[in-house]
């Protein structure tokens, strides 16, 4: 069955995490391998170091979840359970401003590799026009309901 799902959607509906891991506030676009969500900056928090500001984990964290977003956004469309889904990897990633918060920020991804249940996103973050941070990030999506397989 499929049922189309109208975009903007917030990502509670589509994520598993809810506050405060839950940082992605909704899935903005969806095209065949990109995706794109937008995130406002919490003020406070695990994701804030009072003396560090945002740290370097919350953009890897941003591109994972957005990825997650888009299997919750795939699986709602087509009236199915989103399969269960783990970051395995980190790649290339560079950190080249620091967000501030209460700043919007939108997470553009697009897969770039995939083999079986392994796939690899490019992400980039971004104020507008400003790249905030770059990397890859490697997932592993499958079921693991019945012992992983």
């Amino acid at each position: 069955m499929l049922v189309i799902t109208s975009l903007p959607c917030l990502a509670e509906k589509l994520v598993p995490q809810r506050p405060p891991m839950l940082i992605v506030d909704q899935l903005i676009e969806r095209l065949p391998d990109r995706a794109m969500t937008e995130s406002i900056v919490p003020e406070d928090g695990i994701w804030v170091d009072a003396d560090q500001g945002v740290l370097p984990e919350y953009y890897i964290e941003l591109i994972a979840q957005t990825m997650a977003a888009v299997n919750g956004y795939d699986a709602l469309c087509q009236g199915k359970t989103p399969q269960d889904g783990f970051l395995v990897g980190v790649d290339t990633f560079c950190w080249q401003e620091k967000a501030v918060s209460g700043e919007h920020l939108w997470v553009e991804v697009e897969k770039t590799f995939e083999f079986g249940a392994v796939k690899i996103f490019r992400g980039v973050v971004r104020n507008g026009a400003q790249v905030k941070a770059t990397g890859e990030i490697k997932v592993w999506e499958g079921d693991t309901s019945a012992g992983g397989n």
